[in-house]
């Protein structure tokens, strides 16, 4: 049996149980495992986590007890290398025991545990099958007629059909923590549901069923889904494949996803929460962070939980003060700045179809090799489109060298500012913290806004920025027509 090494995240400590009755009560034996240490372990989502560690005896005997029973899900018996030296089950029952046969595990005896042996089963069973679509696939190559490549695929269709049928088959008779995980790794593409009197005439149609399924006999408030590796690849096939990347489709999304997640105090609540925050607060796509700002709007906006920290709340508020002035759409806030003629002025005062905001620092390196790439693409593409460059000096205690590089570089057609150290006008401070109303963490920082002054993008390389005003304006043509 390969043994597959694995990083524990150490979320838990946890003492071990000394009783001699216990609600969890499970052992290992083989002649491998004598005098070593072993650990259990489970699935938090995607990490696993260490729950409880133990000596083995010296015939080989590994027991674990502990007074109250785990959570049901995929859990590890890993050793002392923290490598995972098989996986099994717990349901309900958690008084079980399981002698290993690590070279043959189609020889492995399982002792009072009925989803145990079903689970070596539909091991057995899954590999026994990969095994033949491997050779299939390889055999493929060696096809000499169209007809024998395509009899080599409809070999491969049925055995994949064999698998999906299993599944189903074992889902009809049963409800247990491996039904769980037949739905949890259902195929994006399962139409297995559908009646078969019901026929799809469009694609759309298809891809709304498929939609509408996808989380069929799931309960989003199961915690055992959290205790198997399988939520979060769920979850990011469902958004990639079904849902508009837009603000606003993916908000709608997430609060059904999470309203449906049960007890606010609850595992699932948490899980699911987190995981949404933590992929839009830097989402891939542009944009996209408002989900993050809608998120903390609904569910944690003057709220607390029993399970949510200090340096999470935290870290909530800090990417909030950092994210909530430039959302894509919104207008950008003013910025008062004085020129290199030691002049007062705003950014509402330039006027332009479209304005580059650019924040660097003359003592960046990364700077200094980026800004002349922009020169270049302001000469050749945006000063013939009349689009102006708002280039805020980010540091200001070095404005030698950023008289120096302006006028090296010949950018005297830009304009070129930096924040003053006292300005007069009754602002509060907020309004004038340009660093956090723009979310310059680091330099250089580029946006892009409209003639309105509101945001179209940031976060993107800005050579793309023309690609991407031109498609504006394509799209404004077509829709004047």
């Amino acid at each position: 049996m390969k043994i597959k090494k694995i990083y524990i995240l150490f979320l838990f400590a946890c003492t071990i149980s000394i009783a001699q009755k216990s609600n969890c009560s499970i052992q290992f034996k083989t002649e491998e495992f004598k005098n070593n240490k072993y650990y259990l372990a489970g699935n938090y989502g995607k990490y696993q986590t260490l729950l409880d560690s133990v000596m083995a005896t010296s015939d080989g005997k590994v027991i674990f007890n502990k007074s109250e029973k785990y959570i049901e899900g995929i859990y590890m018996l890993v050793d002392k290398d923290k490598k995972i030296v098989l996986e099994f089950l717990m349901d309900e029952d958690q008084h079980f025991k399981i002698f290993p046969d690590l070279k043959n595990p189609e020889n492995t005896v399982i002792e009072n545990s009925a989803i145990n042996n079903n689970f070596i089963k539909f091991n057995l069973f899954i590999k026994l099958n990969f095994d033949k679509i491997t050779e299939l696939n390889k055999s493929l190559v060696n096809q000499k007629t169209k007809k024998d490549s395509l009899n080599v695929k409809k070999n491969i269709k049925e055995i994949q059909n064999q698998i999906i049928e299993y599944k189903n088959n074992y889902n009809k008779k049963n409800n247990d923590i491996i039904s769980l995980l037949f739905r949890l790794t259902r195929p994006i593409d399962d139409f297995s549901t559908l009646p078969l009197e019901t026929k799809l005439a469009t694609k759309k149609d298809s891809i709304d069923y498929l939609k509408t399924n996808y989380f069929s006999g799931i309960d989003l408030s199961d915690a055992r889904i959290i205790r198997t590796p399988f939520l979060e690849n769920k979850m990011d096939t469902y958004f990639n494949t079904f849902v508009f990347q837009t603000p606003e489709e993916v908000t709608k999304e997430v609060f059904i996803i999470l309203d449906n997640s049960g007890d606010k105090n609850g595992d699932m609540f948490k899980y699911l929460s987190l995981f949404f925050i933590n992929k839009y607060v830097d989402p891939k796509i542009m944009g996209l962070d408002r989900v993050f700002l809608n998120i903390l709007e609904k569910y944690f906006k003057n709220k607390d939980y029993d399970w949510l920290k200090l340096e999470q709340k935290e870290f909530f508020k800090y990417q909030e003060k950092c994210l909530k002035n430039n959302q894509i759409g919104d207008k950008a806030p003013n910025m008062f700045m004085t020129t290199e003629a030691e002049k007062r002025i705003d950014l509402y005062d330039i006027e332009a179809p479209y304005i580059v905001v650019v924040f660097w620092d003359p003592t960046c390196g990364h700077c200094v090799k980026e800004i002349p790439k922009m020169i270049e693409v302001y000469n050749k593409e945006w000063k013939p489109k009349g689009i102006k460059v708002f280039a805020v000096n980010n540091n200001p205690k070095e404005n030698q060298k950023w008289r120096e590089f302006i006028e090296k570089e010949k950018i005297q057609e830009w304009t070129n500012v930096y924040p003053p150290s006292v300005l007069n006008g009754n602002y509060t401070s907020e309004e004038v913290d340009f660093q956090s109303l723009y979310n310059v963490t680091q330099t250089p920082v580029v946006y892009l806004l409209d003639k309105d002054k509101k945001f179209i993008a940031k976060k993107i390389i800005f050579e793309n920025y023309s690609g991407l005003i031109k498609e504006i304006e394509n799209k404004s043509k077509t829709d004047r027509k």
